[in-house]
């Protein structure tokens, strides 16, 4: 009888399966098609508790052997082709949350109570089981059952409005409430585990290694959130860059802050410097590759959008290897014009930015490596994003009357007519005094 039931409530649900697929959506509304978005992942949550329901009994009936298989982890990625990984997971919500028997076969709840509830409901997935229970294993062995059951109420109940990254969050709070004296240990045990390092690559580019501590972990979340913003341009496209590009930029614009900064302390005997190194041929062609003391390859257009406002200093050699001559540093205008400059442009003068003159780099309308002058009827502020991409988005940027105006490209203004940025200043205000 129970095979009937089981064969019959596939059949219904393969037929769900096929009424949804072939579903008109073109005739559904936008609100119609979010609420059936909805209802399916409630369904489809739903369909959790069944598979630990089944995984459960097939774990306690020692079904894997009968498979020539050394525990459910492996029938289940040889059976349905699923990752080990996954396999491991399933296997282990169904340890939790799936159905239990006791030594004499009598029927046992679920090891997480309000969790199973949840996911037989439809309302959290495999993602928040995941965070919960790794929450719950890391609750300290001296705590009571009361305080464990109170825990994973709290975390079902976060689980209902946050997804799995926010639920992580909420899970490291209330662990450091539970045990408030056991953080100080696990703080020490984090900048103990600290490390940074670079694993570079054939191509010049570099992959990130190691860990931070808690204390960097803020400061760097604190920088993305100034800095790592969406930036539009002035035709009101949105930033295509990526999250995580936006954080690479905005760690480079740290950087590059820091250069600028005159701060750091000497590194063999001369303040900290990006020495690049080409010959005079490829920076008079604008091709070629310049390489740094490190050894890390550059184009020679990226050499000469690198070398407005740095700390660099160009070495140009023959081909024989002699130095033919060395550029002048450049650490960045000198402070005189940087306080000049930002009275002037106020803040990054691409047109539509609002970027303060604290977050900007300065740009060498005719570039300072082909012969551009350190003048401030050469120079303007732009921050970096803007200072990087400009040319790219097709704008051209010149002196008019001793002001930075701008050239759209054609697609936005097919007269290419110059524009002023003026909105880091206030139209002026005049009085007439004899009235006044």
């Amino acid at each position: 009888m129970g095979g009937q039931q089981t064969g019959s409530g596939v059949e219904l649900l393969t037929a769900a399966v096929d009424a949804l697929i072939n579903t008109e959506t073109v005739a559904l509304s936008g609100t119609e098609l979010t609420c059936l978005l909805a209802e399916v992942e409630v369904q489809r949550r739903r369909l959790e508790a069944v598979d630990q329901l089944i995984v459960a009994e097939i774990d306690r009936q020692g079904v894997a052997a009968e498979h020539g298989r050394g525990s459910t982890a492996q029938l289940l990625t040889s059976l349905l082709r699923v990752a080990p990984v996954e396999a491991k997971h399933r296997v282990e919500r169904a340890r939790d949350l799936g159905p239990r028997r006791g030594l004499t076969g009598e029927p046992l709840g679920p090891l997480l109570p309000a969790t199973a509830d949840a996911v037989h409901e439809g309302e959290i997935s495999p993602g928040h089981v995941a965070v919960i229970t790794e929450a719950l294993d890391a609750v300290p062995p001296t705590m009571s059952a009361e305080v464990c059951g109170y825990a994973e109420t709290f975390l079902v109940e976060a689980a209902r409005h946050e997804h799995p990254g926010l639920l992580r969050r909420s899970a490291a709070l209330l662990l450091a409430r539970l045990d408030p004296d056991g953080i100080e240990p696990r703080e020490t045990e984090a900048v103990a585990g600290r490390g940074f390092g670079l694993r570079k690559h054939r191509d010049g580019t570099a992959t990130p290694t190691g860990r931070f501590d808690a204390e960097q972990t803020a400061m760097w979340e604190a920088v993305f959130d100034s800095l790592a913003k969406p930036q539009s341009s002035p035709d009101g496209e949105a930033d295509t860059r990526s999250p995580a590009q936006r954080r690479h930029d905005a760690a480079t614009e740290v950087l590059s802050r820091v250069l600028r900064s005159g701060t750091l302390p000497e590194a063999g005997g001369v303040p900290v410097t990006v020495l690049i190194r080409t010959t005079a041929e490829e920076l008079a062609v604008g091709t070629g590759i310049a390489t740094s003391s490190h050894g890390t390859p550059f184009s020679i257009g990226k050499l000469l959008e690198i070398s407005g406002d740095a700390s660099l200093l160009s070495v140009l050699c023959a081909d024989t290897g002699g130095v033919l001559a060395y550029g002048r540093e450049r650490r960045l205008a000198t402070r005189g014009q940087r306080l000049a400059l930002a009275a002037r442009d106020g803040g990054c003068c691409f047109p539509g930015c609002d970027r303060p003159a604290a977050w900007t780099e300065v740009h060498h309308i005719i570039p300072w490596l082909t012969g551009g002058l350190t003048d401030l009827d050469n120079m303007c502020l732009l921050c970096r994003y803007h200072h990087r991409h400009f040319e790219t988005l097709g704008w051209q940027v010149e002196m008019i009357d001793n002001l930075p105006w701008w050239r759209p490209p054609a697609t936005i203004d097919p007269h290419r007519r110059p524009i002023r940025h003026t909105a880091h200043h206030l139209d002026d205000i005049h009085f007439d005094l004899a009235v006044a």
